[in-house]
C-alpha cells in the first residue's frame, strides 16, 4: 500500500461503523490497517480512485452495492473450521444434548437444528454424521439440518463437499472411512450425509428471519466462534432473533464466553462438564 493509499481517522471510523451496522462484524483497532488494505485492493478491483466514493457505494441500496459487500465480506470473514471442531461440545451433543432432542421428539419424529456462520460446511456435516450415527432409521425423520452464512464463496464450497486433509485432521479414523472417500489428496464426503443438510445465505444482523421458512421452529441453534467477531449490539440482535426462532426449552450453544455481558433472561444457563449451554425458557 502506498502513502498515498490510506484512510483518515473520521473515514476509518466510518467504514467501521458502517461495517458493523451491516455485517455485525467488529472491527477492532489492530485490524483496522488491515482493513484500509482491503478497501484499497476492492477499490482497484472495481476502478474506484477515491475512498470516499468507495464508502458511498456500500452505503446505496442498489444491486451493485449488494454485489460490492458480497465480496468486501469475503475478504473480512475467516474460512477457518473442521470437522468436529471443539470435541468437547461435540460429546455433549453426541452423548446428551441431541439424545435428549430425539427423545423429545420421537412421536412427531421432527427436528430442526441451525448451524449459523457454518462457514464451509464442516459443522452442520459433523452434525448430520452425528445424527446419523443416532438415529437407526433417519428417513423415517422429518430432519432438517441447516448451515448459514454471509459468506458465499464458503457456502460454495459447502455444497461441494469436497475437503482437504487439513479439513478432516481431528476427525476420527472409522467416521473417515465410514462416511469419506479418499481421492487425489481430496475427501469427498458420502452423498447420504450432504443431502442431510440445506445450505443458505443469511446475514445474522440484517436478515429477518421470519422471511425465510426454515429459520422456525428451531431445536437446536449452533453458533460458536461467530460472536467473538461481533460487536456488543449486534449480539445482542442475534441473540434476540434466536430467542424468537428458538422452540420452548430447545438450546443454543455458543462459544464458552462469547456471550459475556449479554442480556441472558429469556434462557435457563446450564453448565455441562463438557461446557455451558443455554436453554430457551418455557413460557
Amino acid at each position: 500500500m502506498s502513502k498515498a493509499e490510506f484512510l483518515s481517522v473520521e473515514l476509518t471510523e466510518a467504514f467501521v461503523k458502517l461495517i458493523a451496522q451491516q455485517t455485525g462484524l467488529e472491527i477492532r483497532e489492530r485490524d483496522q490497517a488491515d482493513l484500509s488494505e482491503k478497501i484499497f485492493f476492492r477499490m482497484k478491483a472495481i476502478n474506484i480512485l477515491f475512498p470516499e466514493e468507495y464508502y458511498q457505494l456500500l452505503g446505496y441500496s442498489t444491486i451493485q452495492s449488494y454485489q460490492e459487500w458480497h465480496r468486501l465480506v469475503l475478504l473480512l470473514t475467516n474460512l477457518e473450521s473442521y470437522f468436529f471442531r471443539d470435541k468437547e461440545q461435540f460429546n455433549l451433543l453426541r452423548d446428551r444434548i441431541l439424545p435428549e432432542l430425539i427423545e423429545r421428539q420421537q412421536n412427531k419424529k421432527t427436528l430442526r437444528i441451525c448451524s449459523a456462520g457454518c462457514s464451509s460446511g464442516e459443522e452442520p456435516l459433523s452434525l448430520a454424521i452425528v445424527l446419523k450415527e443416532l438415529i437407526p432409521n433417519p428417513e423415517q425423520w422429518n430432519l432438517m439440518i441447516l448451515g448459514v452464512d454471509i459468506n458465499q464463496e464458503a457456502l460454495k464450497k459447502a455444497k461441494q463437499g469436497i475437503y482437504t486433509p487439513w479439513s478432516l485432521r481431528s476427525i476420527d479414523p472409522e467416521i473417515m472411512q465410514r462416511y469419506f472417500l479418499h481421492f487425489n489428496n481430496q475427501y469427498y464426503l458420502d452423498m447420504q450425509i450432504q443431502q442431510m443438510v440445506k445450505f443458505k445465505y443469511i446475514n445474522l444482523v440484517k436478515d429477518a428471519f421470519h422471511e425465510h421458512n426454515e429459520m422456525r421452529d428451531i431445536d437446536l441453534i449452533i453458533c460458536r466462534n461467530v460472536f467473538i467477531y461481533f460487536e456488543a449490539s449486534a449480539i445482542a440482535k442475534v441473540l434476540d432473533k434466536f430467542n424468537h426462532i428458538l422452540q420452548p426449552s430447545g438450546y443454543l450453544i455458543a462459544g464458552h464466553t462469547e456471550l459475556c455481558g449479554q442480556d441472558l433472561s429469556h434462557f435457563e444457563t446450564k453448565l455441562f462438564p463438557e461446557s455451558l449451554v443455554y436453554i430457551k425458557k418455557s413460557v
